[in-house]
C-alpha cells in the first residue's frame, strides 16, 4: 500500500494532541437539570497493520494518521508494517507474542489470504447501527463489492480505491501522426488503433497495446467470477463468457508485431514508463514522476456493456476480531470516509475516492504535481462493473490466468486449451492447498 524503501516499524504517540484532548476535564451544566457535557475519551492506542513491505510509520501519518489524531486526540497510533514480502510470517509472529493489530490495512483481493486465515473477519454491523453511520455515503458499487466480500455484512470500511484505465504515450501517436485515444472508445475501437501502431521504424519495435493480465482478469470488466463457490471448481474453461473475454484481449497479441516476449509485470511495464515503445497501457496510472509523455482515458467499454468500466480496487480498513478497542477503531476508520478525509486522499491522488460525493470525486489529482494537465477525470466516469462472488480460491485461479495469458500472447495455443490447461493446474493448486490445511 503505503511503498517506501526503509523496513520499520514504529510508535507515533503524539503526545501533545493526547494532552490538549484531555486537559478541560468535563465541563458543569451550565443551567441546573440540563445533562453534563460529555466527559473527555480515555486515551487509547490502535496498532495499524499494513502487509506492504517497509513501510514508515512517517509516511502513514502524513498520509492518514495525522488527520485522525486531530480529530480524535484521545487517540494514539502505532503503525507496523511487514518487514518483508512474507506478511503471513509476520503477523503469525505477532499474535504468537501477544502483539495488538486492532486495524488491518488490506486490499479486498487480499481477504482469503490475510484476514480469513488468522480469523480476524469481525462483522460491524452492530457499531455502524449504533454509531449511526450512513452506509449511503459510499459509492454504491463500492458498498456491494465490501458487502460481498463480508457475505452481506461489513467486515472493512473502504477509504480508497483504484481502477484500471487506458495510458496512452503522446510521443509515438504525434511520431505516427495518429489522433489520440478518447474516453467512451470500445475494445474494437482500441484494436484497430493498436494495429495502425505497432509497427518497426528505424530498428525500433513499436507496440500498440500492452496490459497486465491479473489484474485485466481480476478487475474484468464482465463481473466473471473465476471459481463455482459450491463446487471450489475453476470455470474459466466451462464458462463460454470467459473465452469471449480472454479472445478479446488475445487478438491484440496476434497483431503482427504485439506478440508478448516479457513474461513479467515489470518487464511489460518497462515497455511504456522504460522504454516508451508502447503505444497504449491499460493499467493503473503512475502518481510519480514518470519521463514518458502520457495521458490517459477511460478504459475502453464493450459494446454490449457500454458505461461499465472495471470492477473496483480497494483498499479496506478492517477492524480485527482480536482488537480490545473496536469503539475507537470504528472512529478511526470511519474518519477515513469523512468527506474531510477523502478530499485529502483525492487531491493527493493517494486513491481514488470510495464516498458519493461529486465535489470530492472532482479535485482528484489536484495536489499532485506529476498529474497535471492529465485527464485524470476519465478515471471516474465509467461505473464500476459489479464484484462477482468472493470465494476462498479466486486469487488461486486468477494466478493461473495471468500466467496463462502469458503462454497465450506469446503464440502457439488456442484460447479454449489455454483455458483448460489454466483451469486443470488451479484444480492442482488448491488441492495441495487443502492437504495443507487439514
Amino acid at each position: 500500500m503505503f511503498r517506501q524503501s526503509l523496513k520499520t516499524a514504529g510508535v507515533l504517540s503524539l503526545t501533545a494532541a493526547v494532552l490538549f484532548g484531555c486537559s478541560g476535564g468535563s465541563k458543569p451544566a451550565e443551567v441546573q437539570g440540563e445533562s453534563q457535557a460529555e466527559k473527555p475519551k480515555e486515551p487509547v492506542t490502535l496498532t495499524f497493520y499494513d502487509p506492504s513491505a517497509g513501510v514508515l510509520p512517517e509516511t502513514f501519518m502524513e498520509q492518514y494518521g495525522n488527520l485522525i489524531v486531530k480529530k480524535y486526540p484521545h487517540i494514539t497510533i502505532k503503525f507496523v508494517s511487514s518487514p518483508d514480502t512474507n506478511p503471513e510470517a509476520h503477523i503469525t509472529s505477532m499474535i504468537a507474542a501477544g502483539d495488538p493489530i486492532d486495524v488491518m490495512l488490506n486490499a479486498d483481493l487480499n481477504h482469503y489470504r490475510l484476514i480469513a486465515p488468522f480469523k480476524f473477519e469481525y462483522d460491524m454491523t452492530e457499531l455502524i447501527k449504533k454509531n449511526k453511520y450512513d452506509l449511503s455515503q459510499l459509492d454504491p458499487s463500492i458498498l456491494q463489492a465490501v458487502q460481498t466480500l463480508s457475505g452481506g455484512g461489513m467486515y472493512a470500511l473502504p477509504f480508497r480505491m483504484n481502477t484500471l484505465g487506458l495510458m496512452y504515450n503522446k510521443d509515438i501517436f504525434d511520431q505516427f501522426g495518429k489522433p489520440y485515444p478518447k474516453d467512451g472508445m470500445t475494445w474494437d475501437e482500441t484494436y484497430e488503433l493498436a494495429k495502425q501502431l505497432t509497427r518497426t521504424v528505424d530498428g525500433t519495435e513499436y507496440r500498440g497495446f500492452i496490459t497486465q493480465f491479473y489484474n485485466m482478469g481480476w478487475l474484468n470488466q464482465q463481473s466473471l467470477g473465476f471459481i463455482d463457490p459450491k463446487t471450489d471448481k475453476p470455470i474459466i474453461h466451462t464458462d463460454e463468457r470467459w473465452a469471449a473475454f480472454t479472445r478479446n484481449l488475445s487478438r491484440f497479441y496476434e497483431i503482427p508485431g504485439n506478440v508478448t516476449k516479457e513474461g513479467s509485470f515489470s518487464g511489460i511495464s518497462n515497455l511504456f514508463l522504460k522504454s516508451k515503445t508502447a503505444a497504449m497501457y491499460a493499467y493503473t496510472i503512475p502518481t510519480t514522476p514518470q519521463e514518458v509523455n502520457w495521458d490517459v482515458v477511460q478504459l475502453p467499454e464493450f459494446s454490449d456493456k457500454r458505461g461499465v468500466g472495471a470492477q473496483s480496487m480497494l483498499t479496506l480498513a478492517y477492524i480485527t476480531s482480536i482488537s480490545k478497542h473496536k469503539e475507537a477503531a470504528f472512529d478511526a476508520i470511519s474518519y477515513m470516509t469523512s468527506d474531510e478525509m477523502q478530499t485529502h486522499i483525492a487531491k493527493q491522488a493517494l486513491g481514488l475516492p470510495v464516498i458519493n460525493n461529486k465535489q470530492v470525486k472532482d479535485v482528484y489529482g489536484q495536489d499532485n504535481p506529476n498529474l497535471k494537465g492529465k485527464n485524470v477525470k476519465s478515471l471516474l466516469i465509467s461505473k464500476p462493473a459489479a464484484p462477482f462472488v468472493a470465494a476462498q480460491h479466486n486469487r488461486t485461479i486468477a494466478l493461473q490466468f495471468e500466467k496463462m495469458m502469458y503462454t497465450l500472447t506469446k503464440g502457439g495455443v488456442d484460447v479454449n486449451t489455454a483455458l483448460r490447461t489454466a483451469a486443470e493446474e488451479a484444480e492442482k493448486e488448491i488441492a495441495k492447498i487443502k492437504s495443507g490445511s487439514k
